[in-house]
């Protein structure tokens, strides 16, 4: 339309000044559909501007609390921390270490077929035999951010000889400063089967610092902190830099005029915690003073801090996945979810079950609180509003369908409901579940 004439051009200018009057915000010459890198649309400042209640908070802290409390009672991946077992069953501890279904397909590693040798010798890695009839709670806390493993390796395994993108075994990562029950050693003494928050499996015990409970206890409930806003934030502890992801929390010793001193965890070459004192400025802009207000536009501005950003699964490339994108968001405002999108669907929340024609599934998510999480099998996005009725997302797409071909995203982006699944459908007709976590 841009390049068939000056009097089209004008046309042009017309409509998309009465759009912007309109409030409607469309690129030039494009209809609502798909995909955007429309300027205004990738601005977080455009949805929060509209959101008429975005600054009212949803939740004060003791609200927040008792929302966390529901959501652990809703959760079997989400044990408390705070009043965790000092022992535990070791019949139960075998039966979760020793799900050994990933191994019945077929791997590759380094872009060769795994063998079933290798496979037994990563069965018997988890070392289950050593494993006692009462299992005595062990303290850690992360040093690093760390992999969480399916099994006892650091080596990826994947679904197809060329991928390096989705590691089988990959299930999630730790950010510094998380707090981590040790249950079991593998075989090799290289790796700890540990509870964190949301999440077992197994961590390198280098990237860890044993502890002893009290100790352990002010990680998991800190009284002053600070909590990562931006994607990240970057502290250099002794000698090393390590990244924390947002959410992830810094314990705080002081508050001076222009700075905090917090507490940094460090691996002594023993393998035990040492808190190394640091400054950060108050200045700086990836971090706050305790949890934001949970407000519904600050769910918006923290999950436009990734967008652009790779797609990471389980949280590799330093980035984030589709559920991680909604629970780092979640986690700056205090409110802890389950890991994985299927276990976000099933927690606690106020539901909407979406079902009907594509009107009826658009009205009801058009009627959500911007900052609702949407979940379909294998995928969930945040809603951040509309434009007409028609719903935007942000979220961290691997790859969608169109015309039957795969197309490959493999970033943190947004979108209106129109990409089709492998099934044909469009994402909007896929919707299941939309939650408001209050």
């Amino acid at each position: 339309m841009l390049q068939e004439g000056g009097t089209k051009l004008r046309l042009a200018k017309l409509l998309y000044t009465a759009a912007f009057v309109c409030g409607l915000l469309l690129p030039l010459g494009a209809s609502a559909a798909g995909i955007t890198n429309y300027p205004p649309l990738v601005n977080p400042s455009h949805w929060t501007e509209q959101n008429k209640s975005g600054d009212t908070v949803i939740l004060d802290a003791k609200g927040v609390a008792a929302f966390n409390a529901k959501v652990r009672a809703a959760s079997r991946s989400m044990p408390d921390l705070a009043n965790y077992p000092a022992t535990m069953s070791g019949d139960a501890l075998k039966t979760r270490i020793m799900d050994y279904s990933i191994l019945d397909d077929d791997l590759y590693l380094h872009g060769n077929k795994v063998s079933e040798n290798y496979k037994n010798i990563l069965r018997k890695q988890s070392n289950v035999s050593a494993i006692p009839k009462s299992v005595g709670v062990q303290y850690a806390v992360t040093v690093r951010r760390t992999a969480v493993r399916a099994l006892p390796t650091g080596e990826g395994l994947y679904y197809y000889a060329g991928d390096r993108d989705f590691d089988a075994l990959q299930e999630t990562m730790l950010d510094p400063g998380e707090p981590v029950a040790v249950l079991h050693t593998s075989a090799n003494g290289y790796f700890y089967y540990v509870q964190a928050v949301n999440y077992s499996g197994w961590v390198s015990k280098y990237n860890v610092a044993m502890t002893d409970k009290n100790t352990w206890s002010s990680f998991v409930k800190p009284q002053k902190f600070l909590v990562v806003t931006d994607a990240e934030y970057n502290l250099k502890t002794d000698g090393e830099q390590v990244l924390y992801q947002q959410g992830s929390r810094l314990p705080v010793d002081s508050v001076q005029s222009d700075t905090y001193t917090v507490l940094a965890p460090v691996r002594t070459k023993a393998g035990l915690l040492q808190k190394q004192k640091l400054l950060v400025p108050k200045a700086a802009s990836a971090v706050h003073y305790g949890y934001l207000p949970y407000t519904s536009n600050n769910l918006l501005s923290s999950a436009f801090k990734f967008y652009g950003k790779p797609y990471g699964w389980g949280g590799l490339k330093n980035s984030v996945d589709c559920s991680s994108l909604v629970f780092n968001a979640y986690r700056t405002v205090g409110i802890v979810l389950p890991r994985n999108a299927d276990q976000q669907e099933l927690t606690a929340g106020t539901k909407k079950k979406l079902s009907g024609s594509s009107q009826e599934r658009a009205a009801v998510i058009s009627r959500l609180m911007p900052g609702a999480a949407l979940y379909m099998d294998g995928h969930c996005l945040m809603y951040i509003g509309n434009i007409n009725q028609t719903p935007y997302t942000i979220h961290a797409l691997g790859s969608y369908f169109s015309k039957g071909r795969l197309m490959r995203e493999m970033k943190v982006l947004v979108s209106d409901l129109s990409l089709q699944r492998s099934s044909g459908n469009t994402m909007l007709n896929e919707l299941q579940t939309a939650i408001e976590y209050k």
